[in-house]
């Protein structure tokens, strides 16, 4: 399947915004990554040493990659991978009933426990990586394409934001729900 050339610049860009974004809240806070690792109770004690400082660089890699047009589909696939082994361990650990750990996504400020929402979420993001890593048709962008292209980013990139800040208050909302009802 072929898809506009402007749809898979779209997907590449927004997705490179996230994964880079990831990264750089992980490597800012390599010792609260380590924790949420931990928590994941996923990968042995070595592995998960190892995965607070492989998987921010992987996503920063994969991030940057997917700006460059020769590694562009080789990143999606990147992408794609990193994205379902996050839906796995959100899911394992779902299905455990361990919703209260952070899911590690938007570092410390933006704390977000785990629930479907980000399956969904992931879920979208996969779609994208599937989006930035097709066949595009043959075809000259025009400068009305290319501001079609900023505008498309720029609202994915906010709407990635927003979802995320949804999720990250989400428990809040509840903790204030529950004491309105007990007061």
């Amino acid at each position: 399947m072929t898809f506009d050339p402007a749809v898979n610049l779209i997907a590449s860009l927004v997705l490179s915004y996230v994964f880079v974004l990831a990264g750089l809240h992980k490597c800012r806070a390599p010792a609260e990554f380590a924790a949420t690792l931990d928590n994941y109770q996923i990968l042995p004690q070595g592995l998960s040493r190892q995965g607070v400082y492989l998987i921010p660089v992987a996503e920063i890699m994969t991030g940057v990659a997917l700006l460059i047009p020769a590694t562009a589909k080789l990143s999606a696939l990147s992408a794609a991978v990193l994205l379902c082994a996050y839906m796995t361990a959100i899911g394992v650990n779902l299905l455990r009933g361990r919703r209260n750990i952070d899911c590690g996504c938007g570092g410390a400020a933006q704390k977000q426990s785990l629930s479907e929402w980000m399956l969904a979420r992931n879920g979208l993001l996969l779609l994208l990586a599937y989006l930035a890593g097709c066949q595009v048709q043959s075809r000259t962008l025009l400068w009305f394409d290319w501001v079609v292209v900023v505008l498309a980013t720029v609202m994915g990139c906010l709407f990635y934001s927003i979802i995320n800040q949804l999720l990250a208050n989400k428990d809040l909302l509840k903790a204030l729900t529950r004491e309105e009802f007990h007061a």
